[in-house]
């Protein structure tokens, strides 16, 4: 039998009349659709494991350690159907996610900040999960504004906008939700500055394992990039909290000023056809949802009879 919670906690819901919040011309789809925010995948990765009942999680659930290719698959495909898909594409995505979610729970094997050992965890934490999008929002928005160009005031306006939108098509209830932009930098500093991040010795683990990771398949070179990069643009209280100052060696920093520069210099002048990648993969991803689609309405279907016949029976 499932834990039940030490504690009363918020749980997201999805709102299965939700509109799609973004449109044709959406700013965060600009944002996102652009290669370089892949770079920045292991900064956001650094930043949400910091937090001790994320961290739990992901160590006590997640198989990123023995199947890295499979697991980043399956996450770069759902976040692309839930930011470029149409309505009905995104919210599968959404509902995949929580699936995925129902699994996720348990206990702190440790004390961390206001939490004593033992105390419960689950994926479906609105307040977890508004820390994840979080982290997401500030990584998209760094990439996009120290490469490709800088916000004007009504652009920055919109793209926060546009995230709310997206937290609230995630289930995030409005209440746990930064109002505007001057409120959402005051909650991420609230928490970089707060005795939460960086509590435990499982998210200093996971962070140093996020940032050098070894894997035979995944190539050691691109770890060296993604982390040189995470540890140039980490807010230095975090990454000194987690311990990464420390084993951060002159050649990542060398490494991340590098690329930091050419990439300020010279990324901005790339055809604009780099933005085309995420319409294109949805183009040939949609059959294959379809038939999924289909396959799941046939199961639903069964359990459906099967369940009438019992109850005849």
């Amino acid at each position: 039998m499932p834990n039940a919670l030490d504690e009363q906690v918020l749980l997201g819901s999805l709102d299965p009349h939700a509109q799609q919040p973004f449109g044709p011309d959406s700013v965060l789809r600009r944002v996102v659709a652009e290669p370089v925010t892949t770079l920045v995948v292991q900064r956001a990765l650094v930043m949400e494991v910091a937090h001790p009942k994320v961290a739990a999680g992901v160590d006590d659930h997640s198989g990123f350690r023995a199947h890295p290719i499979s697991r980043a698959w399956v996450t770069a495909d759902a976040a692309l159907r839930l930011v470029f898909g149409d309505a009905e594409i995104a919210r599968g995505a959404a509902r995949q996610i929580y699936r995925t979610h129902d699994r996720i729970n348990g206990r702190l094997s440790e004390n961390a900040g206001e939490w004593s050992a033992g105390a419960s965890y689950t994926a479906h934490d609105a307040s977890l999960l508004t820390w994840v999008w979080a982290t997401l929002v500030d990584s998209a928005q760094v990439a996009y504004t120290r490469w490709v160009r800088s916000f004007s005031d009504e652009e920055a306006d919109v793209f926060y906008a546009e995230a709310l939108a997206f937290a609230r098509f995630l289930g995030i209830a409005r209440d746990l939700l930064p109002a505007d932009r001057g409120a959402f930098a005051e909650y991420t500093e609230d928490m970089l500055a707060g005795p939460v991040l960086a509590s435990t010795e499982t998210s200093r683990r996971l962070a140093a394992q996020v940032l050098w990771y070894r894997h035979w398949s995944v190539p050691p070179p691109l770890v060296q990039v993604q982390r040189a990069i995470a540890l140039a643009t980490l807010d230095e209280r975090l990454v000194e909290r987690l311990g990464l100052a420390r084993a951060l060696d002159s050649v990542d920093a060398r490494l991340g000023g590098f690329v930091d520069r050419e990439l300020r210099r010279w990324y901005r002048h790339l055809p604009r056809t780099r933005i085309a990648l995420p319409g294109i993969y949805l183009m040939l991803r949609r059959p294959t949802l379809l038939l999924g689609e289909l396959r799941r309405g046939e199961l639903r279907r069964g359990e459906l009879r099967r369940e009438v016949q019992t109850g005849e029976s």
